[in-house]
C-alpha cells in the first residue's frame, strides 16, 4: 500500500483463507495472527496510475488472494467512472508502463462487467485459466508488478492500481470486509474494504484502512468499527467512528466513494480502536459499518473476516 500510506508505517497484508467472498472459519482468538497459507494483494485504484493519462475520478478498492496452488480469489469494487465498463483485467507490468494481460475479469471473453458505471465483481482463476500462473508470474504478483485496469466503454482506461503486498516480518493482524445494505435500509449498495494492523515496538499499533463502495444512495460519510450478529446493533457508533478518514469521491458525488486512513494507538488501551479488539469483545462477530448522508447510522455492513 506504499501509494497511500505514511512512510513511518509499515503495513503487510499477509494471508487469507476462505471462500471468494472471503469468508470462513477463522479463529478470532489470535486477533487474525496465523502463519502465511494464502498471500494478500491490495488494490486501490484511481486516474492517477494510468499510463497517458486519464481524466475521471472514479475510484476502486480490490483485495486478491494468490494461494499455494496458484490459484487467484478476489473481490473488486469501483465507482463513479465516466463511462459504463467494458473490460476490467489484470496485467504485468510496473507502474508507469502498459504491461501484457494476465487475466479478464469481466468484459470480452469472461463474465459480463457490471451494468453502468459503478459496481462489485468477484471470482476467481486458476493455473490453466488463460495464461498459467507458474512461478514466474508469482513472482511477479511478489514484486508488486501486476496491475488492475478498467477500460471505459470508450475502449480507453479509466483507473487504475499496482496490486500491494508487504512481506515484511512483523507480528500483524488483518481482515477482509465485504459490505451490503444493514437489514431495514432501501439500498443496492455493494462494497470492498481491508483494514490492517501492524504491531510496533513500544506496544504502539498501526492501523490502516480502505474501502470503496457502489450504488449506496450517496457518497460515504463515516465509517465505525464494531456492531454484532445482531442486526440493531450494527449501526454507526461515533465512539467507534475510524479517525484520520480521507474520503475521495467522483464528481457528481451522488453514490459511492472510497475512504482511507491510518492511525496508531496504544495496544494495550482498554477502548484502543481495534479490529482485532472488538472481535474478541464480540466473539468473532463484529464488523465495519459505512454511514452515507442518507443513512447517517449506517447503510452498509459488513463482517470482519480475518486473514490468515
Amino acid at each position: 500500500m506504499r501509494q497511500s500510506v505514511a512512510p513511518s508505517l509499515v503495513l503487510t497484508f499477509a494471508f487469507l483463507t476462505g471462500s471468494v467472498h472471503f469468508a470462513g472459519s477463522q479463529d478470532s482468538s489470535m486477533g487474525g495472527m496465523s502463519m502465511a497459507a494464502n498471500t494478500l494483494f491490495v488494490a486501490q485504484l484511481d486516474a492517477k496510475q494510468v499510463v497517458g493519462g486519464s481524466a475521471s475520478s472514479a475510484t476502486g478498492t480490490g483485495a486478491f488472494v494468490l494461494d499455494r496452488k496458484h490459484a487467484v480469489q478476489y473481490s473488486l469494487t469501483y465507482q463513479g467512472l465516466d463511462l459504463s465498463t467494458k473490460s476490467i483485467a489484470l496485467y504485468n507490468f510496473d507502474k508507469g508502463k502498459n504491461g501484457e494481460a494476465v487475466k479478464v475479469l469481466c468484459g470480452p471473453g469472461a463474465q459480463p462487467c457490471p451494468s453502468g458505471n459503478a459496481g462489485t465483481i468477484s471470482g476467481n482463476f486458476e493455473r490453466g485459466d488463460s495464461r498459467a500462473i507458474d512461478n514466474a508470474l508469482v513472482g511477479e504478483f511478489d514484486s508488486g508488478r501486476i496491475y488492475v485496469e478498467i477500460v471505459g466503454s470508450d475502449g480507453k482506461p479509466q483507473i487504475r492500481g499496482q496490486l500491494e503486498h508487504n512481506g515484511a516480518m512483523v507480528m500483524v493482524a488483518n481482515y477482509t470486509v465485504n459490505l451490503s445494505p444493514l437489514p431495514g435500509v432501501d439500498s443496492k449498495g455493494t462494497g470492498t474494504a481491508v483494514v490492517s494492523e501492524t504491531y510496533l515496538p513500544g506496544g504502539k499499533t498501526s492501523v490502516f484502512y480502505a474501502a470503496t463502495v457502489a450504488g449506496t444512495s450517496g457518497a460515504p460519510t463515516n465509517a465505525s468499527l464494531g456492531g454484532t450478529a445482531t442486526p440493531p446493533e450494527r449501526a454507526f457508533t461515533p465512539q467507534a467512528a475510524l479517525p484520520q478518514l480521507k474520503l475521495n469521491l467522483s464528481r457528481d458525488r451522488q453514490t459511492g466513494g472510497s475512504l482511507s486512513g491510518s492511525y496508531q494507538v496504544n495496544t494495550a488501551a482498554p477502548n484502543a480502536l481495534l479490529a482485532s479488539r472488538v472481535m474478541r469483545e464480540s466473539n468473532g462477530q463484529s464488523g465495519l459499518v459505512i454511514a452515507t448522508g442518507r443513512y447517517p447510522k449506517g447503510e452498509l455492513y459488513g463482517a470482519l473476516v480475518p486473514v490468515k
